[in-house]
């Protein structure tokens, strides 16, 4: 057999499996390549669709001139702060009202930017400015680093008003990258040295060289450099906030120069820091608010740096006025005639005689209730200089109106019935020294009768007052007692009351926020910032704020008005704190203040407050109805109640008992004891008296109530006669079951007799025994009484009634036993 073939088949077999595993290898390259281009594509795909993301709304660089190129760039603008219309310049966020000057680098243009401080500048800021190509890579994650000048230009003009992520950290990259292109380094070394923030709001070495060293920039030497550029670091460390540290961080940086005689020098230089003035503003509180605020809705480092108009909410003409009334009546009271400088538009009463107060001080608030809108804030004042202070200090009694709140939204009424006496615990006493017994819930609370309110806080629990005043605003820390709560560690500031009671004027309603800063726009014209309407939360329902809203009403002030004038206990502050529909006010007074003179000025305010404004009340809502209740004990009127009044009360909360306060004795005018039924009827006269309970008994005592009589009259049963007597049962006798009645009822001139029954000792009601019976009896029976389900001390009388008219009684008392 011929090998030839079966080689040849063999060697078909081979190539067959080359020619198959270069084709799988064929197959498998192509997969590769198909996958790493599809791979490659996506990549390359996702990169773009990452790019666009990154680029998407990027701010143009060229605004950048616009803001920083002299003279006319908007950054050397300082930014203003206006009152509400816009015509009241309140404050200048500059250490001086004047445009901020640009030093180019090159002296050849004229004054420039000191060598020293452009060196150092670079080496401590951006040591490899003119190496890398306007931003590093590096610190991307870290979104509130900017490593190059470039980024603190990108990330302080272009992007700060997105908030700090590694999104903002790219887009940052990519326009600094875009400004070296466009610009070059030695304009962007330039407008950095211009714009920089140095504290104590100078922006620009040539306004804080000005600042701190009363200088041009141009001639700052090399400590007062390496000082600015210490600063530029950390501008809350600077020579007029921490002189110390800020000279300290310029050594520091100093020490890492190489040695020289120069750098030497600079290191043992004495620096000489400038005085300078407080900043000016027109409404030092308010405007320190308004800027604190601010900062919440926008970056307030970029208002800061200039080119902006914030329009507030100060209404200025009512901000004059409140302040000329709080100097006025500071002057009052430390016994200076009034100042001459204002004019105050609305009448202030004048002080009663009392003696000079030298260390008085004042507050006030005045804000819309129905949006929150701060109106006008006058700062802590002292010897008629207002700061921009705008403290907390102990609320005293106008913490009460929330006790009774609490109380009023379980059950309680402006007209239930509560005592002001003295207790058998320890109890503080009232502020004028007097108790006042019985009184209804409206006056006890607007009076600051102190017992009543620690009973319903009692009532209520402390833990129960606490929720109910928490969503208020106010944060207690201080709960040991009731003391505490009132003059303890607890300080509520003017605008935290003002917002608080301002929330009754809003029929329950308080906007989630108070609004100091209405709208925010560049020079240009172009909006930042546009404050929108403060969403609300009903806090009471407007059935109960109607209820506060009625108690707290005062009548003599020209206007639908609600007040609470307010102590601490020690009587060293006082507050008053009240409103109408569209202004709530709030006002602080210490130093031992009297609360006429605090009465007096709130009136004032609020007057002025309210000027130009529509005087409307508050309209009962559907859920509260009126009702004359008898006062003081807030039930039903009856015939025996001294006096009357119209209450308010929540639907299905309305009293449906009697009054049961006032009650008529029949009493012996003679001996004073109570009338029995043998008293006779010529010595009885009728006397309303006051029932009051056993612990204020010692109050009625002390203060001259007169209380009913415990003591009846002596029993003297008539003397008994043939013609009309009761001979069974006798005098005191206990009965029980069936009663058969023995006696006489008969004589000359008879008509007719009854008999009939009464509690008691002198029974103001009776009920008859049958009928009138027309057959005279003697020593008989009378007739019979069912005693059953009758238990006590009972009169039976027997009553004969003669042709003539006349009428005569006998009558004996009896004991119904079980």
């Amino acid at each position: 057999m011929s090998i030839l073939p079966i080689l040849q088949r063999r060697r078909e077999r081979r190539l067959l499996r080359e020619r198959a595993s270069s084709e799988r290898q064929t197959r498998i390259s192509l997969g590769c390549g198909l996958v790493f281009s599809i791979l490659l594509g996506l990549g390359i795909f996702g990169f773009a669709l990452g790019y666009a993301s990154l680029t998407s709304d990027l701010p143009s660089i060229e605004a950048l001139p616009a803001l920083l190129d002299p003279p006319d760039g908007l950054l050397y603008q300082p930014s203003r702060i206006y009152d509400r219309t816009g015509q009241y310049l309140l404050t200048v966020l500059a250490p001086q009202d004047a445009p901020r000057q640009f030093l180019p680098l090159d002296s050849t243009q004229g004054e420039a930017l000191a060598p020293d401080l452009v060196a150092l500048t670079l080496a401590l800021t951006d040591p490899g400015f003119y190496s890398h190509p306007g931003y590093l890579l590096t610190g991307w994650t870290s979104p509130d680093l900017h490593p190059t000048l470039a980024q603190k230009l990108s990330a302080d003009l272009l992007l700060w008003q997105e908030p700090a992520s590694p999104r903002r950290a790219l887009r940052e990259r990519i326009l600094a990258a875009q400004i070296t292109a466009r610009f070059g380094r030695e304009k962007i070394l330039e407008w950095y040295l211009n714009t920089a923030d140095y504290g104590r709001q100078a922006y620009g070495a040539q306004a804080a060289a000005q600042l701190y060293f009363g200088k041009p920039a141009s001639q700052l030497n090399l400590a007062e450099a390496a000082l600015l550029v210490a600063v530029a670091q950390s501008p809350a460390i600077n020579p007029l906030d921490a002189p110390e540290a800020a000279t300290q961080r310029a050594r520091d940086l100093l020490n890492q120069l190489p040695a020289s005689a120069e750098v030497t020098a600079a290191q043992q230089a004495n620096l000489q820091y400038q005085t300078v003035a407080a900043p000016v503003s027109l409404a030092p509180a308010f405007t320190a608010l308004a800027l604190s605020q601010l900062g919440q809705d926008v970056s307030l480092a970029r208002i800061a740096r200039g080119g902006m108009i914030v329009i507030t909410s100060l209404d200025f003409e009512r901000y004059q006025q409140a302040q000329c009334a709080l100097r006025i009546q500071q002057a009052r009271l430390s016994g200076l005639p009034d100042p001459t400088d204002c004019q105050l538009l609305v009448d202030l009463a004048a002080l009663p005689p009392g003696p000079a107060l030298d260390e008085s001080a004042v507050s006030a608030v005045v804000l819309n209730p129905q949006n929150g809108q701060v109106l006008a804030i006058v700062g802590e004042m002292r010897q008629g200089l207002e700061s921009a202070l705008l403290t907390g200090h102990r609320p005293g009694t106008s913490l009460i109106p929330f006790f009774y709140l609490a109380g009023f939204s379980r059950g309680l009424s402006p007209a239930s019935l509560v005592w002001d006496i003295p207790q058998a615990e320890s109890v503080i006493p009232n502020l004028d020294g007097i108790y006042h017994g019985p009184v209804r819930a409206r006056l006890a609370l607007t009076h600051d009768y102190l017992a009543p309110a620690q009973s319903i806080l009692a009532q209520m629990s402390l833990p129960t007052a606490l929720q109910t005043m928490r969503p208020f605003g106010f944060q207690l820390t201080d709960t040991r007692d009731f003391a505490a709560l009132l003059d303890g560690q607890n300080f509520i500031s003017p605008l935290t009351m003002a917002q608080a009671y301002g929330v009754f004027a809003a029929n329950g309603m308080l906007p989630l926020r108070l609004t100091t800063v209405l709208e925010v726009r560049s020079l240009d014209g172009q909006t930042v910032f546009t404050a929108q309407p403060a969403p609300g939360a009903a806090l009471v329902s407007p059935q109960l704020s109607y209820l506060m809203n009625h108690v707290l009403a005062v009548d003599s002030l020209g206007l639908p008005a609600a007040l609470k004038v307010s102590q601490t206990l020690d009587g060293a502050d006082t507050w008053a704190v009240g409103y109408t529909p569209t202004r709530a006010v709030a006002l602080w007074m210490g130093g031992g203040a009297p609360p006429s003179a605090t009465r007096g000025l709130f009136a004032a305010l609020l007057q002025s407050a309210n000027q130009g404004e529509t005087p409307l009340g508050w309209e009962q809502p559907v859920g509260v109805s009126p009702l004359l209740v008898c006062d003081p004990s807030g039930l039903l009127p009856t015939a025996t109640c001294p006096n009357v009044v119209s209450e308010v009360f929540l639907t299905g909360y309305e009293p449906v008992q009697p009054d049961t306060l006032y009650k008529t004795y029949a009493v012996n005018r003679e001996t004073g004891f109570l009338a029995t039924v043998f008293t006779l009827s010529q010595l009885v006269e009728e006397r309303v008296y006051m029932v009051v309970p056993p612990e204020a008994a010692n109050w009625a005592a002390g203060s001259g109530v007169a209380t009913p009589p415990t003591m009846y009259d002596n029993l003297q049963p008539p003397v008994s006669r043939p013609d009309l007597a009761i001979s069974a049962p006798a005098m005191f006798a206990l009965l029980r079951g069936q009663v058969i009645i023995h006696g006489s009822a008969a004589g000359e001139g008879f008509a007719y007799y009854r008999l009939q029954y009464g509690q008691g000792l002198n029974p103001t009601a009776w009920i008859l025994l049958g009928e009138n019976r027309e057959t005279p009896v003697t020593e008989a029976v009378l007739g019979e009484w069912d005693i059953r389900g009758l238990k006590g001390l009972y009169a039976l009388q027997l009553v004969v009634v003669r042709q003539d008219g006349r009428v005569e009684t006998t009558a004996v008392q009896v004991e119904i036993g079980p």
